[in-house]
This record gives C-alpha cells, structure tokens and sequence, in this order.
C-alpha cells in the first residue's frame, strides 16, 4: 500500500505519465457546490491525480466543455430485486451514470442463509461495471417468530458479527424488526450495538413511524430511513437526526411527495434510493439519474441534486475518502454529460476505464462463478381445501392495493349471498390471495382476499415475496391458483401469470430470485409478462408482480398474508393475527 501510495505521489507531481487527462471539462464540484470550468482532470491507476493542472499524458479526451460528475450512488437497494445477476444488474446501472450500490443482500439471505449471502458478495466483486457496497441483513427472517410466517433461515447477532471488519462492509441492514427494538429484544440490540461500536451505519425500516416511538428507535442507535411515504413524516424523521433516503423503485415511488422538503440546509442529509427496481423500469426510465431529473424539474437546483445522489450517501456511509466527489486521491469513477438536465451519460468511467461512451460498452468478459441452489420445495393441499366457508351476515377483510406505494389498507366486502363458499361480487375488484411455504414441504398456507388488482380471470404466481419468499398466488379462482402454483414450483421458481390453461412464464432459477439470462433478454420476458396480464388477465395495475411481492411482509402496515393467515399491522406495532371476515354484530 504505501509503494502504491509514493508512486500516485510521484505521478501526482507530474514525474510519471498519467493514464488519461480528460480535457476542457465543466467539472461538478459537490463539495464546494460550484462549476469549474474548462479544467482537466488527470487519472492513473483507477484514481484521479489532479484537479485543474495539465499533465503529460498516454491518452487525451477533449470533452469540449461538457459536463463532468462523479459517478451516482445508489444509497439503498437490495440487487436481487433487479431479478438479475449481479453483473447484469451492474452493466444497466452503469449505462445511467451509477457506479456505487449500497446493496442490503436480505433477499438471497432469507432464502439461501450465509450461503447466500456470500454467493453475493462473490458476485458482486467479480463485477467489473459498479462499486458495491454491502449492509448486513439484520432481519432474516424479519421477525424471527414462527407464529407470523413460516422461514427458510434466521441470523442471529453472532452469525452478523462474522461479516465484521471486510472492506466492502459499510453497515447493518435494514433494521426491520421494530417491536424487537422498541421492546428492548437482547438479540436485536445486540446487532446494532455490534455494527455501531465498528463505527458502520445503522439503517432503518420505519414507515410512518412516529413520536416516543421514533424517539426511541433512533436511540436504539438507528441512524437512517427509506420507508418515509408522507412529506411530514420524513420532516419528522429528519429533524430528529436521521438520514432519509428518498425512495423511487418499481412499486414504492415516494420521489414527488418527498422532493418539497429538501432545502439548501437539508440536502446533506439526504440521499436517493431505489430499494426494489425492476431491470424493464429501470431501462424504460433510467437510475439515480431519472430521480436526479426529476428533481431538478421539480425546482432542486441541480448541484444540490448531485450531491444528494453523490457525496451525501458517501458520507453517511464513511467512504467519502474514496467515492462520491471528485477530488485527487479519489477512485476515478466519473459521468460526462451535455447538460445537468436529463443526466443522460454520453461517458461513464469506472476506476479510470471508459466502460460506457456514445451508446456502446468496453468488451468485458462476465465473470465466472458457481451458481446457487434453487429451492421450491412445496406440499400442496387440494384445491377443495382453498375454498373459504361463508359466514352469514359477515363482512370479509381484503387487502387494498394502493398504487405506486407498498402501504396498504383495509377494505371490507360483502361476498355473493347465493353461495356456500366466499365468492366475491364482481364490482368489488376483490381476488383471492394464498401463500405457500416453499422452503421445507410443511404444507402450510394462509388465505386472505385482495382489493385492487382488476384481476378478471387466470391467476398470477410468483416465488419473489419479500422477505420470507414463499410462493405467493392472486387469482379469480381456487383451480387457477393451485395451478400457477404447481406449474411455477416445477419451473424452479419465477414469476408466471395463467389464463385460461395458457401460461406466460419468467424463470427465475437462482434461488426462485433471479434470474440467469442477460438483461436484454429478462427485460423482454418481463414486457410480455406485463402484456399478458393486461390484455388475458385485465390487471389494472401498472406492476402487478413488484405489488404482489410485497403483500407477505409482515412489517409494513396496515394488512398483509403469510402462510400463517392474514395480519393487522400499526406503525412500530407486532402483527396481529385477524380473521378473514367481521361479523355483523361488531
């Protein structure tokens, strides 16, 4: 390291050539907050050199006056929701200007355990396209009670200490487990207690949280929050300490409620994230760099909105000496645009190398690695069994979908009075929704009805259900479900939709997760996918299978289904079980 160290000296001083010198740049400066116009900037290595100084050089680019900034950062998202391998979840990001994830791997954690936790982190420091970055699961399972839902592995506060001290370790993940915080759980506390004393972030997972109860989970030592979905709430938490990160993902899209309440005072403060994108979103719309769009349309002064989407994320996760600003000593990860309107990268370099210019990637060999199991492991019952007995006189429970957001609510319907089965009425938009333990063959499953989804026949299947991932089913009826259900345990896993015995299939075999193909060829799975439901199925919303994978997750008001039944959830509160239907009387 130091050899390393006196030779960036030497170059630095202009003794040794340098790499490259890109030329006549309008430089972004995020640190001071202002343009630097017509500089060069110097790279040797895979990391700048100099600022401003001309320097011998092996290649020039002249950038003609155009713009200059440092590669974005992805604040928070888990890579498996991408659906992709690492590597292709990486080339697409990088083709909009990312170059740092800040990935929480609880997805593939939940299901595969440290197996495949660290089948990840392999992935991801074989990838030569991004810098990624790992928070620990602190959740897996998100609350580790059998009662709620049933889960393939569970990490207790010994099993997180093994990651400790990695250079690609910057924190713990998600802090889902809010009752386990705010009633002092010994093996909760002992996970952020760990990870606080290495000096990492402690990320949170608060939605609507608020008051005594928000006061205690940041003095739990949590430090920052994804979850906020009304502007007063991210005030709230953000005058309280925390760092927000604003969310814009497939099915949790908070960027124009939240955009108001950044300011010149706060924007250090916050970042942005995607969470949970899927690969077709993200190559219809972009990255960090739509949001970064976005927001300056919306009135952010564009630098503010680069150092939201650069050197803010850095700092709060501790490598700013390395990533998010562009300063000698830095890593050379660097975006060239004509403007910092649309953010649309014309040159984007990861650690000094031109892998992205005027639409075309450098050559780069995949990575080799091993693959991971695959595990739909299911026990079905008979599709007699799905059938739900009608109470007379009683009104019955659906989840209600709320579009672009991952909250839901409660919505009551009256089913058809003329059958001995729940048979809800077609002007109540309500379908069946059944969960199947996929991970031990125990044969469990829970039932409860959803509003919303403008499902008119077949049934939708997927093995994508956050965070546990058993296999989850919609559908308009009891054959079709435990169809789609039996025909997507056969695939390995994946998401398939079912029209009248015609299927429309997206395998994902790593795992049930993601899947094994290139980009291209899973974006144009999911566009026929999304077809089929819209023109066979008549589903209204816009992402039926990211809104299906988010109605098993026991920690997100205010209703949600597992294997175990259906479940009421407050703010800060522990699930409560709930029977499908209310009486009349009550």
């Amino acid at each position: 390291m130091t050899q390393n160290t006196k030779a960036l000296i030497g170059a630095a001083m202009g003794k040794i050539k340098c790499d490259l010198l890109l030329e006549n740049a309008n430089l972004v400066n995020v640190l001071s907050g202002r343009i630097e116009e017509n500089v060069s900037i110097a790279i040797k290595a895979g990391t700048i050199l100099g600022v401003g100084t001309v320097y011998e050089a092996d290649k020039r680019l002249d950038l003609g006056g155009k713009y200059v900034y440092p590669g974005l950062i992805d604040s928070h998202i888990h890579l498996e929701s991408t659906k992709l391998s690492v590597f292709e979840a990486a080339k697409l990001m990088l083709r909009f200007g990312t170059t740092t994830v800040i990935s929480d791997p609880h997805e593939i954690t939940n299901v595969a355990g440290v197996e495949g936790l660290r089948f990840q982190m392999r992935a991801a420091a074989a990838n030569p396209y991004v810098n990624v970055f790992f928070t620990i699961p602190s959740c897996v399972p998100a609350l580790a009670d059998p009662n709620i839902e049933s889960f393939a592995s569970h990490l207790d506060a010994a099993a997180l200490e093994d990651f400790l001290g990695r250079e690609d370790v910057v924190g713990l993940g998600e802090m889902m487990n809010l009752p386990g915080v705010l009633m002092g759980d010994s093996d909760v506390l002992q996970k952020i207690m760990s990870y606080r004393a290495a000096g990492l972030a402690i990320d949170g997972h608060a939605p609507l949280l608020s008051g005594r109860a928000l006061n205690a989970y940041i003095c739990a030592g949590v430090a920052s929050d994804h979850e906020s979905s009304q502007r007063a709430e991210a005030q709230e938490k953000l005058d309280r300490g925390m760092h927000i990160m604003i969310r814009e993902g497939s099915s949790e899209r908070n960027l124009d409620e939240l955009l108001p309440v950044v300011n010149e005072f706060n924007a250090m403060r916050m970042s942005f994230a995607s969470d949970d994108l899927d690969p077709a979103d993200m190559a219809a719309r972009g990255h960090i760099n739509h949001m970064l769009k976005r927001a300056v349309a919306a009135g952010v002064s564009p630098i503010r909105a680069l150092q939201m989407a650069t050197i803010s994320p850095a700092l709060y996760y501790k490598i700013s000496h390395k990533v998010g600003a562009i300063f000698p000593g830095a890593q050379a990860d660097l975006v060239v645009a004509n403007d910092l309107i649309d953010f649309e990268p014309l040159v984007v370099l990861h650690k000094g190398e031109v892998l992205y210019r005027n639409d075309e990637y450098a050559s780069v060999a995949a990575p080799k690695y091993e693959s991971l199991r695959s595990c739909m492991n299911v026990v079905f019952p008979s599709a007699q069994s799905l059938a739900v007995p009608r109470v007379e006189g009683a009104e019955y429970r659906a989840i209600s979908m709320i579009e672009g957001q991952i909250l839901t609510q409660e919505y009551r319907f009256v089913p058809d009075s003329r059958t001995q089965f729940v048979q809800p009425k077609d002007e109540d938009d309500v379908a069946k929704i059944v969960v199947f333990e996929r991970h031990k063959g125990s044969g469990s499953y829970g039932i409860g009805f959803v509003h919303g989804f403008g499902i008119k026949s077949g049934a939708i299947a997927s093995s994508v259900a956050h965070d546990s991932h058993n296999l989850i089913v919609v559908g308009t009826n009891d054959e079709d479900i435990l169809a789609a259900a039996k025909r997507l345990t056969a695939l390995g896993g994946g998401q398939l939709a079912l029209c009248k015995d015609e299927f429309c299939e997206m395998p994902l075999p790593i795992a049930g997760l993601m899947s094994n193909v290139s980009a291209e060829e899973l974006i144009a799975q999911e566009h026929k996918i999304h077809e089929f439901c819209k023109n066979k199925l008549k589903i209204s919303l816009e992402r039926p299978f990211a809104a299906i994978s988010f109605l098993s997750l026991p920690v997100i008001p205010q209703l949600r289904v597992t294997d175990k039944g259906l479940f009421g959830i407050a703010p800060g509160g522990y699930p409560q079980k709930l029977a499908l239907y209310v009486e009349e009387s009550c």
